[in-house]
């Protein structure tokens, strides 16, 4: 097994010189793999090379002998991406270092230089990316119990700024937003909590110094960027401009780049959109199941969408609903006009299918690695501008208004179509990519070579002619440039004034003068067509660089409108309704469905939920008979109406809620040492510090992970506390029968429960929500259902029996524990 050793330990005399450039680029970024180019690989030395042996599963050889032995692994350049995405997606940070000259022009040793570090919240490759998600890397700040992020998605971007009031709210956003990397100043990397709980989320981290968050030299950075002060954008909290600037200086540190497609920074207030915690966002199964899978989610039903950029947006919209009346409205009222006018809406979505994703191409645009192939998608795309336009003139709601006011660009749409063929290749280096008729010089260029060709044919006729070698043939390649080749049988008729270059098995290749003369015309031509082509396309990109925030902004108009006719049609597919918002805390839904249940059962029972300012549903009823279900998807519909989306029910009538919370379910913590119970009291303790009167709270079988007393008298006072102090709109499922007694106690407390048809000793669950409490369970015959022995059923009904007749059981349970109490107290 190779030791492993590292390139700055070993002695300046023993580098080669090319091994000296290795070492100063390790010098530079030390906590990262460096990748250089060498010839058609990149190459890696000494501990990289160990490294990435073991982790890509690559052959490890060695360059030197003695003391300049050194480990050596390499990929070939063209396979990059796929190891680089490899090694990205294990949080490696690799440093590119890329030849800076040309080889062929280089005297000496050919310089070289890191270009660009990737990271995982860094990656704009489209093949390292998922089309229809973003690829956030943020950064935070904590003063306090005050946090301050801020988020960039480098592949569209994207940047804005938002603040927290305690660590739990920067945890929840983590858990929504999933970025890929988080930068934290090195002075936090002590608090092991935070950078746990960070990483436990699938965030890989990384850390910057301090300095960089001060806010002068924060401040100093966004200015120079944006080449206007950071209060243009709304950016005034010190510490929102501290983290904004910080993560600024890590892109730009780690890109080599100057991000000429981050054009704005946002500031995104939590006054306007709702927090949703990570228990309620895992426990709705929102845009991931609870097996991780993205099926069977809410996403999953309502996202038709059919660009990249829609699917993106939907996914924010489902994780941030909006808690202004105002603003849920203009959503509502756009989608209801897309379904008042489905020919037009179905004519958009045909459209829409030939848009690529502008955000990420106009990014890689200013980024420089853009290809003449995105540059043809980037200008289809744009030609699909006006065909919209044309069709969003009938919508008159005020977000389809602000939609159909998108800039056409169609004379930078005009001048791509004159500069770029249609058929043009996915490299630059190459050529082939400018249309006849946009450069001049490049078509007289042009006309030289295809004259210079026919020029060759018609040499090699006249040649056979003149020697009478009919197999007499004139090729190319690289090493002798044109040649003519003759076959060993018509040797003795090669002319005296033909020059030998070469013998091959089958013959002689032969120069002459006049060929000579038209390689060097030929040669001279296509080398300059093809730097000439790669100048011509590096000035179509500074070109469409010009147009960036039009292009952006086209970008997410027809994403928002891509949302839209994806809700619309879902609504009109599914018979969802039109929610209704009004200024009382309400929420009344009339034959509400679960949206996800309904597409995967054969029939679904609908059920209505009336709910009050204050009131709370107790809900009781066997396992299996629903009341999970519609407990969800009361959740749900509220989730959907503040999204903007039509919802899964004959009629809803809803206040804005500022909260939903959710406690369903049962799982250890095990990486934190939480047992179910302790977790269960965990988040009914945080929802009962963070719920208003205008929130929503789902609460199933709290107590329910110790004994019968003790999860009784907390689920009992856990609803008091409730009722009595938060007044939230509640739904609270239990197994303990008597928390229907709270019913007859408080007036706006009301019993309800699932409904069972129970005939001959057997049960039909009904799936029905009905006024009342019950005191049956109905426990053995789920188990009977589940496939438990019979006779472990049969011995079970013999033991109920027992149980139910002697209840004096129960007091000596009771007498027990106190004695045992006592016990443990004299101890």
């Amino acid at each position: 097994m190779e030791k492993e050793v590292s390139i700055l330990t070993i002695p300046e005399h023993h580098l080669t010189p090319g091994m000296r450039q290795y070492r100063d680029a390790k010098k530079e970024q030390p906590d990262c793999i460096i990748m250089m180019r060498m010839g058609d690989f990149y190459e890696l030395f000494y501990e990289d090379a160990i490294t990435c042996s073991r982790v890509l599963e690559i052959t490890l050889t060695a360059r030197g002998k003695g003391e300049k032995r050194a480990p050596l692994a390499g990929i070939p350049y063209h396979a990059l991406d796929g190891y680089l995405a490899r090694l990205v997606k294990k949080g490696f940070k690799v440093a590119i270092v890329e030849q800076l000259e040309d080889p062929k022009k280089a005297k000496g040793l050919v310089k070289r230089g890191i270009v660009r570090v990737v990271t995982p919240g860094t990656v704009i490759e489209d093949s390292m990316l998922s089309e229809k998600d973003n690829n956030y890397v943020m950064s935070c700040w904590i003063a306090g119990s005050s946090v301050s992020a801020a988020y960039c998605d480098m592949s569209t971007g994207e940047f804005y700024t938002t603040q927290y009031d305690s660590i739990s709210g920067l945890l929840y956003d983590i858990t929504k937003m999933t970025p890929s990397e988080c930068i934290l100043p090195a002075s936090l990397l002590v608090d092991q909590e935070l950078v746990t709980s960070i990483k436990e989320k699938g965030c890989y981290i990384n850390s910057i110094e301090d300095f960089y968050y001060k806010t002068k030299n924060a401040e100093e950075l966004l200015h120079n960027h944006f080449t206007v002060p950071a209060s243009q954008f709304g950016l005034e909290d010190p510490a929102s401009i501290s983290v904004a600037g910080a993560l600024l200086h890590y892109l730009i540190s780690t890109q080599k780049n100057s991000l000429s497609h981050i054009k704005r920074v946002l500031v995104r207030g939590n006054a306007h959109r709702m927090l949703l915690d990570s228990s309620t966002f895992r426990n709705l199964e929102l845009v991931k199941n609870n097996s991780g899978e993205k099926t069977h989610t809410l996403l999953s039903v309502i996202d038709q969408t059919v660009t990249s950029m829609g699917s993106r947006l939907l996914k924010k919209w489902i994780a941030s609903p909006l808690l202004q009346r105002e603003a849920i409205e203009k959503r509502l009222n756009a989608v209801d006009e897309l379904n008042k006018n489905v020919i037009t809406r179905e004519d958009c979505i045909t459209i829409l299918k030939d848009v690529y994703d502008i955000e990420r191409l106009i990014s890689r645009v200013n980024y420089g690695n853009a290809s003449p192939k995105d540059v043809i998608a980037l200008r289809q795309s744009l030609g699909k501008v006006p065909l919209l336009k044309e069709k969003l003139v009938v919508f008159s709601s005020s977000i389809m208004a602000t939609i159909k006011e998108m800039d056409d660009l169609q004379e930078l749409t005009r001048y791509l179509q004159s500069a770029i063929k249609d058929d043009a290749p996915l490299v630059t280096r190459n050529g082939g990519m400018i249309q006849d008729g946009f450069n001049e010089e490049l078509d007289s260029l042009r006309s030289i070579a295809r004259n210079s060709k026919e020029f060759l044919a018609e040499l090699e006729g006249k040649e056979k002619e003149r020697t009478g070698i009919s197999s007499l043939k004139i090729a190319y390649n690289r090493v002798f440039g044109y040649y003519i080749e003759v076959t060993k049988k018509n040797l003795s008729l090669v002319p005296e004034h033909y020059i030998r270059k070469q013998t091959t098995a089958n013959g002689e290749r032969y120069i002459t003068e006049e060929l000579k003369v038209e390689e060097e015309k030929i040669l001279g031509a296509q080398e300059k067509i093809v730097q000439l082509e790669y100048d011509l396309f590096q000035t179509v990109l500074e070109k469409i660089a010009c147009s960036t925030e039009q292009i952006q902004d086209v970008a997410r108009k027809i994403a928002v409108l891509d949302v839209l006719c994806s809700l619309s049609s879902v609504s009109m597919q599914n018979s969802y309704c039109k929610p209704q918002f009004v200024d009382e805390n309400v929420l009344h839904i009339s034959k509400g469905r679960h949206p996800v249940v309904e597409k995967h059962v054969q029939r679904f029972i609908p059920n209505d939920v009336q709910l009050a300012d204050g009131e709370t549903m107790i809900i009781t009823g066997p396992n299996m008979a629903g009341k999970s279900t519609v407990m969800r998807q009361t959740a749900l519909i509220v989730l959907l109406a503040q999204m903007g989306s039509f919802v899964s029910a004959e009629e809803c009538v809803l206040g804005v809620v500022d909260r939903i919370f959710t406690r369903v379910g049962a799982s250890d913590d095990i990486s934190s040492g939480q047992s179910t119970f302790m977790v269960e009291m965990s988040e009914t303790a945080s929802i009962l510090h963070n719920a208003t009167e205008r929130s929503l709270i789902i609460l199933d079988e709290i107590g329910r992970g110790t004994s019968t007393f003790d999860g009784v008298s907390i689920a009992w006072s856990v609803a008091e506390h409730i009722y009595n102090s938060v007044k939230a709109k509640t739904m609270f499922a239990t197994h303990y029968h008597v928390m229907n007694k709270l019913g007859e106690k408080f007036e706006r407390m009301t019993n309800y429960n699932i409904a069972v048809s129970e005939k001959h000793g057997e049960i039909v669950f009904l799936h029905k929500l009905v006024i009342g409490g019950t005191d049956q369970s109905y426990g053995i015959h789920v188990a009977e259902l589940a496939g438990m022995p019979s006779s472990v059923v049969s011995r079970a009904r013999e033991v109920q029996s027992l149980l139910e007749k002697d209840d004096s059981m129960v007091r000596k349970i009771s007498v027990k524990k106190l004695q045992e109490q006592k016990e443990l107290g004299e101890w």
